[in-house]
């Protein structure tokens, strides 16, 4: 199944489910999976991490799905900025470059992100062309690094 097909599904489950659904890894690339992990340290910084997803990871509530797209013009330079609430993001196409406190740059393309760094100074996001993403909303009591073990 295509990553598109999938967030199509969860799209229409999104709809006729009354604004509740599960995201779910799929098991057949599960033992392959992983998630970037943007995430606030205790001095206000921000920093970026890997996580290899266990095949015992369980569904996640999502209580919102938004989409939207943006042209890298390099019109004006990009803001430190947290993430809103803590989300999962995936560029449907196109790609973007995170920048950290500590100065470390890393490339997304169709990597699974999580955003949680939302206390401290934040991050820098910038488009490297045209990006098309889908953010999925996920409880506020949410942990990523718990889910992505199978606890």
């Amino acid at each position: 199944m295509h990553r598109r097909d999938l967030l199509t599904m969860t799209g229409a489950v999104l709809a006729l489910g009354g604004g509740r659904a599960l995201a779910q890894t799929i098991a057949a690339g599960a033992r392959d999976a992983k998630v970037v992990r943007v995430y606030s340290t205790n001095d206000g910084g921000s920093r970026v991490e890997e996580i290899a997803i266990s095949p015992d990871a369980k569904p996640i509530p999502v209580t919102r799905m938004t989409a939207g797209a943006y042209r890298g013009s390099g019109a004006r330079a990009p803001d430190w900025h947290n993430a809103p609430r803590k989300q999962f993001a995936i560029n449907m196409t196109g790609e973007l470059e995170v920048e950290l406190t500590d100065g470390s740059r890393r490339k997304i393309g169709s990597d699974l992100v999580f955003l949680e760094d939302t206390t401290g100074k934040g991050h820098i996001t910038r488009a490297l062309g045209p990006i098309t993403n889908v953010f999925i909303h996920v409880p506020d009591d949410f942990d990523v690094v718990a889910w992505a073990r199978g606890a």
